[in-house]
């Protein structure tokens, strides 16, 4: 991407929403494929969408978490496995960013400021030696892993010397110099290619380390940014759903201008039923108070970030509960769409159903738990603690 000068919130959704149409023609191929297909990422990095968080003095467009969440849902509107892996990347700058030296992060975009850079899950042992460290670790869930060149590892265990110390680690990984296992195999967003990466007495320099001393009071790792910063988790997560669903009802609303027919009906067309009309009225109505929801929860989060607000529990939980109402409601209205695509719209063939299943995995993940969400709500309205999360 050459430099374009600022690009605004609304500048990078529109390149986004303009690859709708590619992404959408490639959803069976990066499903098949079990990753996006090199199209796709060779279109996002093209459209400079990689580099949405990154500083501008690190050659990025500065942007903060309103164009990471609407530039992932739109992307989602084509292919939802493709908004997921952007969705990733953002959230992998970030914490790139906000846990490693300048320097260090300087050094990295210089090299590609277009770098992808996966996330991984929690596990695994970095053992201090001279120099860095070596990381032994099977971390799952990598999502991304198989098009980027660093894979953000947290580690839950460090030790000195043999000796376990109360810390844990953030790795900076080069996902080609560890194995990945190819194990994702899922019934919905396969595209996202989360497969495990394994690292076998890896040796990482100290520089791509971050070390998280755990207070001994608290119990809080240090360095790792506030629960606020935790939070936008969820609302990035959230991002890649709303517009599945989204995408979606837009192709539904499209048979609706084909004049599909309604089977063993008095009616010409789908759109000359009554019902039918109504029930996509009332699809399109949950979608868009999933979208405000969505926007809510980003309206909290991003002032509180840019001027590094520690939200209280309340705060925290009434967030967490725009994120699942939002779920819900996307939900209730890719349900009417279904609905209204009928049997058909489970063939393999028809991308409706690829919609369908990649909603319901992607919003079965953990930051988004609806029970666990609802429970804090109370425990924090009436002002009793712990909460039961320990990480939102």
């Amino acid at each position: 991407m050459k430099d374009e000068g600022s690009l605004s919130v609304d500048d990078v959704i529109e390149r986004a929403r303009g690859l709708v149409p590619l992404l959408r023609a490639n959803a069976e191929k990066t499903e098949r494929a079990n990753a996006a297909v090199p199209e796709n990422i060779t279109a996002l990095r093209e459209a400079g969408l990689f580099r949405i968080p990154t500083p501008r003095s690190m050659g990025g467009l500065g942007l903060g978490l309103r164009a990471e969440v609407g530039v992932a849902a739109e992307l989602a509107r084509g292919c939802p496995s493709t908004g997921w892996l952007l969705m990733v990347n953002s959230a992998g700058r970030g914490l790139l960013q906000g846990m490693f030296p300048e320097d260090v992060v300087a050094e990295i975009y210089a090299a590609d400021p277009d770098v992808s850079i996966a996330n991984a899950g929690v596990g695994g042992v970095a053992a201090k030696a001279e120099g860095g460290y070596r990381l032994t670790a099977d971390t799952a869930f990598a999502s991304g892993c198989l098009h980027s060149a660093y894979t953000l590892v947290l580690l839950n265990s460090v030790t000195v010397d043999g000796e376990p110390q109360m810390a844990l680690a953030s790795v900076l990984v080069r996902t080609g110099d560890a194995e990945i296992k190819e194990v994702w195999d899922v019934a919905g967003m396969r595209g996202t290619g989360s497969n495990t990466v394994v690292s076998k007495d890896l040796f990482v320099a100290d520089k791509h380390v971050a070390y998280h001393a755990i207070d001994p009071e608290t119990g809080a790792p240090e360095g790792m940014g506030t629960s606020t910063h935790t939070l936008t988790a969820s609302a990035n997560v959230l991002a890649p759903l709303v517009g599945a669903a989204q995408g979606a009802l837009d192709l539904i609303k499209e048979s609706f201008d084909k004049g599909r027919p309604v089977f063993h009906t008095t009616h010409g067309a789908v759109a000359d039923s009554p019902g039918a009309r109504a029930w996509l009225a009332e699809a399109t109505h949950h979608i868009d108070v999933a979208w405000r929801h969505l926007w809510l929860a980003v309206d909290q989060l991003e002032p509180a970030l840019e001027q590094h607000v520690e939200l209280s529990d309340e705060e925290r939980t009434r967030i967490r509960m725009y994120v699942a109402s939002a779920v819900r409601e996307a939900r209730q209205g890719l349900s009417k769409v279904m609905d209204l695509g009928g049997a058909g719209g489970f063939a393999s063939a028809n991308p409706l159903q690829r919609y369908f299943r990649d909603f319901e995995t992607g919003s079965r993940h953990w930051t988004l738990n609806p029970f666990i969400a609802l429970e804090d709500y109370g425990t924090a309205l009436l002002g009793r603690a712990p909460l039961a999360t320990i990480a939102l």
